[in-house]
């Protein structure tokens, strides 16, 4: 398959340093002192296009790494919610709460399925010519 546009460029030297300190600091000006860049640059850095594109994908990247931590002790969080909820010693408000919460979560489940099965079904529409 043929790539269009030209190849990706990879940031190296400060472009790099500004990316790296941008994402693990909490403002512009912290950063800037992290990677020793002028403010002027560092606002540069971000006005440049690949450059920006480059942050995205990094920030993306830290999101998607937390989301699957956060996937990956689901089972833990759904066993505690059902312990709280069998659990008769605990006080009501604590077993409602966990119900519904469980409930909630049920039911957003299976929306999430329904949308996702209209929408192929859309896409599958949209490919056939809209037959």
């Amino acid at each position: 398959m043929k790539q269009s546009g030209t190849p990706k460029k990879i940031l190296t030297g400060k472009k790099l340093k500004a990316l790296e300190a941008l994402i693990t600091c909490d403002t512009v000006e912290e950063a800037c002192k992290a990677s020793g860049i002028s403010r002027t640059t560092m606002y540069r850095n971000l006005n440049d296009p690949e450059f920006s594109k480059a942050l995205k994908s990094a920030k993306r990247q830290l999101v998607n790494r937390a989301v699957l931590r956060l996937q990956q002790t689901c089972g833990d969080a759904a066993r505690a919610l059902a312990e709280v909820c069998r659990d008769k010693d605990a006080p009501a408000s604590a077993r409602v709460s966990a119900a519904k919460t469980i409930l909630d979560s049920a039911f957003r489940a299976l929306e999430s399925e329904d949308i996702e099965e209209r929408l192929k079904a859309l896409e599958q529409r949209i490919l056939n010519g809209g037959d």
